[in-house]
């Protein structure tokens, strides 16, 4: 999940509005800063997460379960990162 201090630096960076979440299609923030190849998505649910530029398309056209197993297996995957990132291999 996101805190106070991620939410303060993405809108500093420019990503102020509001949308669906790609996941659940719950309310979430475009926390996407500024020259970000890719979208970072705020959700209450599912937490904060990437999705990469290349996997855009691909997460959009997905059903729902398809959505929910991509961020379970960026999750996975993400060892160091700050957030879960869903990428191509994620599908």
């Amino acid at each position: 999940m996101g805190n106070a201090l991620e939410d303060r630096w993405a809108l500093m960076q420019g990503a102020t509005s509001k949308m669906n979440c790609l996941v659940c299609a719950g309310e979430a923030k475009d926390l996407t800063p500024q020259n970000f190849d890719g979208h970072v998505i705020g959700c209450p649910s599912c937490g904060n997460y990437e999705v990469a530029g290349g996997a855009w398309d691909r997460l959009q056209k997905a059903s729902q379960p398809e959505r929910a197993a991509a961020l379970a297996k960026a999750a996975w995957l993400k060892g160091f990162a700050r957030w879960p990132t869903i990428k191509n291999i994620c599908f």
